[in-house]
């Protein structure tokens, strides 16, 4: 996939999993999961930045993906904040 097709891949990805654009700022994609929100910030071009912020907006995790970088990888950085962290067994296995 070229760089150039991953602005409109990035953008349909984060539209399907309901992300909307910040009444702070349009260019800010939020996705409020109830306990923290989940940020990106993508200009075609620039770095797109990914932010997990709690709710006083202090930020948890941060992460910058430069221009060209894969969509996969960044819908994979994504996926990862979505999906609730798994438990371990007392064994320490999960």
């Amino acid at each position: 996939m070229t760089s150039s097709s991953q602005p409109a891949a990035l953008a349909r990805y984060l539209a399907r999993h309901g992300f909307e654009p910040s009444s702070a700022d349009p260019a800010w994609l939020d996705l409020d999961t109830g306990h923290q929100v989940i940020r990106v910030v993508h200009q075609p071009g620039e770095t797109t930045h990914l932010y997990c912020l709690d709710p006083y907006n202090g930020c948890l995790y941060e992460a910058r993906f430069s221009p060209g970088t894969p969509d996969a990888v960044i819908t994979a950085a994504i996926g990862a904040v979505l999906s609730p962290p798994r438990r371990r067994t007392r064994e320490g296995k999960r």
